[in-house]
């Protein structure tokens, strides 16, 4: 039976090195496997990618880019033995879900649903999936509507798949005073 862990939090609230210690250690021997949703736009998205796999680099992960339909993964899947998979991130997924043309015209529910799904299928294929996903406060800024919708799919995906796992670990970002 897959153990699922998702990890909620803040941006840089450390959330991908604490999904990377836990994929090493429930891993064992077994292989790691690095679902990548990111779609590197621009220099930024790119150093961001790139800091990742320098993070991951000597850890054992193979890396497996998916921006949609992650459950669409297990076919690749079936060349390991149990493996542990970090998918990194729900929210990445979520904004290339719903800008995705087979599911621009989903409601926010019928979305939810569907990404929820893709993940929890993804899982079936897994010994463990770990789940890293950023969870955004709308109350510090003035946003368009697309972004406002961004932001509560990413709270309704969370949520939905929340009540699915085994665990749920919430992670705020530090400042150096909290250190």
């Amino acid at each position: 039976m897959t153990m699922i862990k998702l990890i909620i939090g803040t941006p840089d609230s450390g959330k991908s090195k604490l999904a990377e210690e836990m994929a090493i250690q429930l891993s064992g021997t077994g292989a790691r496997v690095y679902i990548a949703t990111m779609i590197p736009y621009g220099t930024e998205g790119e150093a961001r990618v790139a800091r990742h796999r320098q993070m991951r680099e000597g850890k054992g992960f193979v890396t497996l880019e998916r921006p949609v339909d992650v459950g669409g993964l297990i076919p690749e899947l079936s060349g390991y033995t149990e493996p542990t998979c970090l998918l990194e991130c729900l929210s990445n997924l979520v904004g290339n879900e719903m800008h995705d043309s087979a599911h621009v015209d989903d409601t926010d529910s019928e979305l939810t649903d569907h990404i929820r799904d893709s993940v929890l299928k993804l899982a079936s294929a897994c010994k463990h999936l770990i789940v890293v996903s950023n969870e955004f406060d709308t109350g510090d800024g003035d946003y368009d509507d697309d972004t406002i919708r961004y932001i509560r799919l990413c709270h309704m995906v969370n949520e939905a798949l929340a009540s699915g796992v085994d665990e749920v670990i919430r992670m705020e970002k530090t400042t150096d005073e909290d250190n």
